[in-house]
C-alpha cells in the first residue's frame, strides 16, 4: 500500500523521515543479519577444520598396515623387453629375468575364394566351433552362405572375431581370418566343417598357434597365459614385450624416498590443521576484525590434543618411541618438521621400530586416527556437533530475520499513514484559517 506523504502541507520532508524511523527500526534485524553472516563463516571454518582432519586420518591410514609402509623399488637396466613395478608385500632380492617367449593368441586362414558376397559359395550345415573348453555350434542357411556371411555368423562366438581378408591376388583373393581375443594355450580354436555340404570346401590352416608365455626368473622357468606377470613372485608386476637373448637383473629393495614422502605427506597434512587453525584464530585490534575460530575453545582444544598426541612416547618399538626420535620436531607455531636425515638413519638402523609406530595399534599412528575420530566421527563427533549447531543457529536466525521483514513493513506503513493523516488534517486546518481570514477582512470591509 502507498501513501502520499510528501509534506505538501506541512512542509516537512516527511518521506525522509519516515525512511529514517524505518532505518532505525531496523537495526535489530541488520544486527541479526550481521550474526548470520559471522555464524556462517563460523561454520564454513569449522567444516574446513574437519576436512583437514579428514586428510590428516586418510594419510595416516594409506600406510597404517606393514605392507602399505614397507615400500619397495625395483632397479633394472632400462629395457624395451619388459617392465618391473612393485606392490604391497615385495620380497627384496635379486632377480635374473629373460623373456623366453610371448604370448599368443591363436589365428586361422582360410583357403583363397573368389567372391566373397554371393551366396551359395558355401555349403549349408552347421559348423562346430570350439575355443578354448567351449563348442558353439552355428547353423548356416541359404540366405548365410556367403563368405562374408559365414564370416559374420563366427565373429558372434563370444572370444573370437572373424572378417574376410582382401589378399589383392589376382585369383582367389578373400580369404576368411579366425582369431580368438585372449591369448594362452588353453585358448586354441577348432574349426569343424564336417556338418556342411555343397560349396566350396572352407578349409583352414592355423597360421598362429594359442601359446603361453615364458619367462625365465633366476634360471626357473615361469608361465602365464598372458604377457602379465603378477603372481610369480609376490609383490612383483613383470609385463613383457619382446624376447630377450639372456636374463637381465633386476634388484628389489626399500624405497626409503617414497616411504619418507608418505611420512611427509602426514606431516603436511598435520601442519594444515594447525595452520588454518591459527590463522583463523586471529583477532586484528587495529582493524577490530576477528577470524572466524577466535575464541572458539572447541576447536583450540583440538590442537592441543593433536599436539598431546604428537608429543607422546609409544610402546610400539624397543629403541624408537616417539616421533621426535625419528627425526620429528614441532616448531614455535605447533607445525611440525621431518629432518630427513635423522629419518633416513632410523629407517636403515631401526626399521621395525619405524613401521611400528606408525602400523601398530599401540603406536602413534592408531593414537593419531583415534584422536581425529573423536572430533570427525558422523555420528558424535565433536566438532561434527559443533558445526551441526551453528547450521541450526543459522536456520533460527533467518526464520527471525523473516519474521522481522513483516513487523518492518507493517512499522512504514503505520508511519507513512500517520504522517498522510497529519497531512490530511493540516491541509484541513489550512482550509479553515484561510476562510476565516477571508471571512474576517470581510466582516472588516463593511
Amino acid at each position: 500500500m502507498s501513501f502520499g506523504v510528501d509534506g505538501l502541507v506541512s512542509g516537512m520532508n516527511t518521506g525522509a523521515m519516515v525512511d529514517a524511523m524505518v532505518s532505525v527500526y531496523s537495526l535489530p534485524q541488520r544486527a541479526l543479519q550481521n550474526d548470520i553472516a559471522d555464524t556462517t563463516k563460523k561454520k564454513s571454518a569449522v567444516a574446513n577444520v574437519i576436512s583437514r582432519l579428514d586428510a590428516l586420518d586418510q594419510s595416516i591410514k594409506d600406510i597404517e598396515d606393514e605392507d602399505d609402509f614397507k615400500v619397495y623399488k625395483a632397479e633394472y637396466e632400462e629395457t624395451d623387453a619388459f617392465k618391473v613395478t612393485t606392490e604391497n608385500g615385495a620380497i627384496p632380492g635379486s632377480y635374473a629375468i629373460q623373456v623366453v617367449s610371448l604370448a599368443e593368441s591363436e589365428l586361422e586362414l582360410s583357403g583363397g575364394f573368389s567372391d566373397k558376397s554371393s551366396t551359395g559359395v558355401i555349403g549349408e550345415g552347421t559348423i562346430q566351433i570350439t575355443y578354448g573348453s567351449t563348442t558353439t555350434s552355428i547353423t548356416v542357411g541359404t540366405t548365410d552362405s556367403s563368405l562374408t556371411r559365414v564370416a559374420s555368423l563366427i565373429d558372434g562366438v563370444d572370444g573370437i572375431s572373424a572378417y574376410v581378408l582382401d589378399t589383392g591376388a589376382d585369383t582367389d583373393p578373400y580369404r576368411l581370418v579366425v582369431q580368438g581375443e585372449d591369448t594362452g594355450s588353453d585358448n586354441a580354436i577348432s574349426i569343424d566343417m564336417s556338418g556342411v555340404t555343397g560349396g566350396t570346401t572352407l578349409a583352414f590352416t592355423e597360421q598362429r598357434a594359442a601359446a603361453d608365455a615364458e619367462i625365465s626368473i633366476n634360471g626357473i622357468s615361469v608361465k602365464d597365459s598372458d604377457n602379465t606377470f603378477g603372481a610369480a613372485v609376490p609383490g612383483l608386476d613383470i609385463e613383457i614385450f619382446q624376447t630377450t637373448s639372456s636374463a637381465e637383473n633386476v634388484t628389489v629393495s626399500l624405497d626409503s624416498s617414497k616411504i619418507e614422502a608418505n611420512v611427509q605427506n602426514i606431516i603436511d597434512s598435520y601442519n594444515s590443521v594447525v595452520s588454518y587453525v591459527n590463522t583463523n584464530s586471529v583477532y586484528n585490534s587495529e582493524a577490530g576484525i576477528s577470524a572466524p575460530l577466535v575464541g572458539e575453545t572447541t576447536v583450540q582444544r583440538v590442537l592441543r590434543k593433536l599436539a598431546t598426541v604428537v608429543g607422546a612416547q609409544y610402546t610400539s618399538g624397543d629403541d624408537l618411541n616417539s616421533l621426535s626420535t625419528i627425526g620429528v620436531k614441532t616448531n614455535s607455531d605447533g607445525t611440525l618438521q621431518l629432518n630427513s636425515s635423522d629419518f633416513q638413519d632410523g629407517l636403515e638402523d631401526y626399521l621395525d621400530d619405524v613401521v611400528g609406530l606408525f602400523t601398530d595399534s599401540n603406536g602413534f599412528g592408531q593414537a593419531m586416527r583415534d584422536a581425529v575420530d573423536v572430533y570427525t566421527d558422523s555420528v558424535d563427533g565433536t566438532l561434527e556437533s559443533f558445526k551441526d549447531s551453528l547450521e541450526d543457529r543459522v536456520r533460527s536466525l533467518e526464520d527471525d530475520v523473516a519474521a522481522y521483514d513483516y513487523r518492518i513493513q507493517r512499522y512504514e506503513q503505520r508511519l507513512r499513514r500517520q504522517f498522510s493523516s497529519m497531512e490530511t488534517m493540516l491541509g484541513g486546518m489550512q482550509g479553515t484559517s484561510n476562510y476565516m481570514s477571508a471571512f474576517l477582512s470581510g466582516a472588516s470591509k463593511q
